[in-house]
């Protein structure tokens, strides 16, 4: 029987399994030496290398790692430095082949995840890999047809909406956060103005010649060329974000150039999972607990600032336009960090306080792990500030589910341990709708923060070329707000310069200039809006500017104290919170010249000092990979990541338990559960 806990959020949404296709890696022969031979390089890559699915599946996720190897197997590469550097690239991947389980390319895939009152786990052979073209392949083939102005001729155009005029110049954001600078010339100016809604190219191109008849056709061509490789005009080659497949837009001529480039795939597994009720009320306990563990209560510094600037400014109750309000010249700007990212030094709280002697008591006493209380809750609820005035109205939660076998997950014998926490929901499963369509619909019922506002999908494109798949999901909602994209005007396609912003009681509203209507905006997308180069300054802003004033829940945030060498697991009743970590300097160990031996002992004692585990995963960005500290070339991995690191560090994170994923055969798995706000 499910023990009844009052907690904040409950399930909404499809739940989804990830989980890595094999249980078990390539066999791998003893990893050579440093100053080994080219022949004991290529006889270790011939061995992986001889794996037909493990081959199969790299040389979809990597070509040019695939053709590398082909290359040193076949002798036609003899430098036993590229050989080292192509033998660790595959460990990695050998590695992720069967215990990471984000799904990527043909390693890992998706499920939907259901619960009901027992267990039941079905995992079958026939697995669905769904193809696009990979998005750096298409964007050139894109180029070049937006170049040749006789393909252009029945396409049509528009201009980016993310643009900005500064004087006499117009900004156009570019690849990550770069841009180009134009000079406002009579020719650009009357293309801003006839481009404003999407015009064929040819109809725009006569009406440049209309207007400036001693300018060529070639000169006309050359212009508008430059102008679509510069992103000031998108084309409707250009599919928006809520297109799943952005092939589906071309021109049959266009898509037949796109049939022969790489492809990037998305792997519908072979599952049928439920799960026992129970480990739902646990997610949703653990969400209740971060929720009421959040650094900041009511928003960011960041936005705060921004909010007194805006209401100094403009006062509250007065709906100014966006592209007004983020003008630093008409306007307030951005919040400070959206174009370059940085954040003033944030002084000691006792929240920081708290935490460092919590830590510090675990290191002291040689305590791994530490059990978090209601007590507790609520005194680092209390160091943090003011009591939030409302919720997150909706999330996700990402989380592995511990548990020896089927029996004992049914009788309640397990643990959730918690990998990440998104923004909002979809922010995780959104890019995979299209491999379940219907899911999406369930989204529609989500709560805002203002009950009386309207939940609109957000559309834009990454701020990056190789990302850009990561940003589509079909549309879930009857409303599109669009941003940098090529669309036609419709009645449920809202635009930047469809909105405005207002200030009501210290909080920031988006709104329908038109009407007055409050908007809140779903961005189905696993994108970091922190990541400024991933992220148009414009998108970030409508993603967060209805939520600036709410809590902010993340993973546990340990503040001050994750600056320590080590900090505990925090676990409440079943689920691990945070696990215990570790950060490891390069200048504890031996320099990067030393014998892998000699690296290996010095290591060895780091961790008998700090009480480290074989087992750990090392920290790479949002991603973890599992290393046995026991094995050479894990070991070697350790070393070229620490090598290879700016600040010369390594973070690494216990890791679960051998037979922690037993009830599902030994298989890499985390579930995704999208969570809303009780009523």
């Amino acid at each position: 029987m499910t023990r009844h806990r009052p907690s904040l959020y409950e399930g909404a949404g499809q739940a989804m399994l990830r989980a890595a296709v094999h249980t078990t890696e390539p066999a791998m022969p003893p990893w050579p030496m440093a100053i080994a031979s080219v022949d004991e390089w290529r006889a270790w890559l011939s061995t992986v290398w001889s794996d037909t699915d493990f081959r199969r599946t790299v040389s979809q996720a990597s070509p040019d790692l695939a053709a590398q190897v082909q290359a040193i197997i076949d002798g036609r590469t003899p430098k036993v430095r590229r050989m080292r550097r192509a033998a660790l690239a595959t460990a990695r991947y050998a590695i992720r082949y069967a215990r990471r389980s984000t799904p990527y390319g043909l390693f890992a895939g998706v499920a939907p995840l259901g619960f009901d009152q027992a267990t039941s786990v079905r995992i079958g052979d026939e697995h669905q890999a769904v193809v696009r073209a990979d998005s750096v392949g298409l964007d050139e083939v894109l180029s070049a047809w937006e170049n040749d102005a006789a393909r252009m001729a029945d396409t049509e155009v528009c201009v980016n909406t993310l643009i900005r005029q500064r004087g006499q110049h117009i900004h156009v954001p570019s690849e990550g956060d770069a841009e180009f600078r134009l000079a406002l010339s009579p020719a650009l100016r009357l293309v801003l103005d006839l481009a404003r809604s999407p015009i064929g190219y040819r109809q725009l191109s006569d009406k440049l010649a209309a207007e400036f008849p001693a300018v060529s056709g070639t000169a006309r061509n050359r212009l508008l060329g430059e102008l679509l490789r510069v992103r000031l005009l998108r084309s409707s080659l250009r599919a928006p974000a809520t297109v799943a497949d952005p092939t589906d837009v071309l021109p049959s001529a266009a898509r037949a150039r796109a049939v022969g480039l790489r492809t990037a795939c998305d792997l519908r597994l072979d599952a049928d999972v439920q799960l026992p009720a129970q480990v739902l009320t646990e997610v949703e306990t653990a969400a209740t607990v971060l929720a009421r563990l959040v650094t900041h209560p009511n928003g960011t510094p960041t936005w705060r600032r921004w909010i007194k600037q805006f209401s100094e400014r403009y006062g509250e109750n007065t709906a100014v336009p966006v592209d007004v309000a983020t003008d630093p010249d008409r306007g307030v700007g951005f919040p400070a960090g959206f174009i370059t990212a940085s954040e003033p030094p944030r002084p000691m709280s006792q929240r920081d306080r708290l935490l460092l002697e919590l830590a510090g008591t675990a290191a002291a006493e040689g305590s791994r792990t530490v059990a978090v209380t209601g007590a507790m809750i609520e005194e680092l609820e209390a160091a943090a500030g003011d009591q939030p005035q409302d919720l997150a109205p909706h999330l996700e939660l990402a989380v592995q589910v511990h548990a020896t076998s089927v029996p004992a997950l049914d009788r309640g014998d397990f643990r959730l341990r918690v990998l990440t926490v998104s923004r909002s929901a979809g922010s995780m499963t959104g890019r995979f709708w299209h491999l379940f369509p219907g899911t999406e619909t369930a989204y529609a019922n989500l709560p805002t923060v203002d009950p009386q506002a309207e939940l609109a999908q957000f559309s834009f494109h990454a701020g990056r070329v190789p990302a850009d798949l990561l940003t589509r999901a079909p549309q879930a909602l009857p409303r599109v707000v669009s941003v940098g994209e090529f669309r036609r005007p419709a009645p449920h396609v809202l635009f930047p310069r469809d909105l405005s912003v207002t200030v009501t009681d210290g909080r920031p509203q988006l709104v329908e200039s038109a009407t007055g209507k409050p908007l809140e905006l779903l961005a189905p997308t696993a994108i970091n809006f922190l990541w400024n180069n991933y992220t148009p300054p414009m998108a970030r802003f409508l993603a967060e500017i209805s939520r600036a004033v709410s809590p902010q829940v993340t993973w546990f945030d340990w503040g001050a104290a994750w600056a320590l060498p080590f900090t505990p697991a925090l676990t409440y009743r079943r689920t691990i919170l945070a696990a215990a970590r570790w950060k490891i300097r390069s200048r504890v160990l031996p320099s990067r010249t030393a014998p892998l031996q000699q690296w290996a002992d010095q290591l060895r004692a780091w961790r008998a000092r700090f009480r480290v585990p074989e087992r750990v995963l090392l920290a790479e960005d949002d991603q973890q990979l599992p290393l046995d500290l026991s094995r050479d070339v894990d070991l070697d991995l350790l070393r070229a990541h620490v090598d290879a690191s700016p600040f010369g560090i390594a973070t690494l994170h216990e890791a679960p338990p051998p037979d922690a994923e037993g009830w599902i055969g030994g298989r890499a798995h985390s579930i995704v559960v999208p969570l809303a706000r009780r009523s």
